[in-house]
């Protein structure tokens, strides 16, 4: 089988699902199942890939989801114990006695808050609270989840202190 041919069977399982996602407006929940049974077809048909190693594979991605859902499970606990016990408003009210200047709170808030996160425990826990605590304090939510990835840039080539 040629190179090209192979790519774009590589690719299909992407496009797949930006297809069913974007086009056809699927949830993930019912999306990425198929998503999952195609690739896994790829991989034995296609690739030759031995059903032991798709399994292997399979469980592996598990794992490795298991441990960033509990390390964004710590970041989302984190952002819900401020906003329960009044932390969020004591951020709000003292973000504006520092400066009135929502420049000055966005570089404060997402940049260096933000790069602390991401070197604490990464996988994208700035996004996960950073953006929130920016809508918190009053910024609009496209502009907060814009910052919260931004953020992520600067400080990832550094690695994470957090990560096991």
């Amino acid at each position: 089988m040629s190179t090209g041919l192979l790519a774009l069977f590589a690719f299909t399982p992407i496009l797949l699902a930006a297809i069913m996602l974007i086009g056809f407006r699927w949830p993930a929940s019912r999306a990425m199942p198929l998503v999952y049974l195609f690739t896994a077809a790829i991989g034995l048909f296609i690739w030759d890939m031995s059903f032991n190693r798709i399994i292997a594979s399979t469980l592996q991605g598990l794992v490795i989801t298991i441990g960033l859902l509990w390390i964004i499970f710590g970041a989302i606990l984190l952002l819900n114990t401020l906003k329960h016990s009044g932390g969020i408003t004591a951020i709000r009210a003292g973000f504006t006695t520092i400066s009135p200047d929502r420049r000055i709170q966005a570089i404060i808030i997402a940049w260096l808050f933000g790069c602390f996160i991401e070197g604490a425990s990464g996988f994208g826990t700035p996004a996960a609270i950073a953006a929130p605590l920016l809508v918190a304090v009053g910024f609009p939510a496209m502009a907060a989840v814009l910052m919260g990835m931004l953020v992520q840039s600067t400080p990832v080539s550094f690695g994470a202190v957090g990560t096991p």
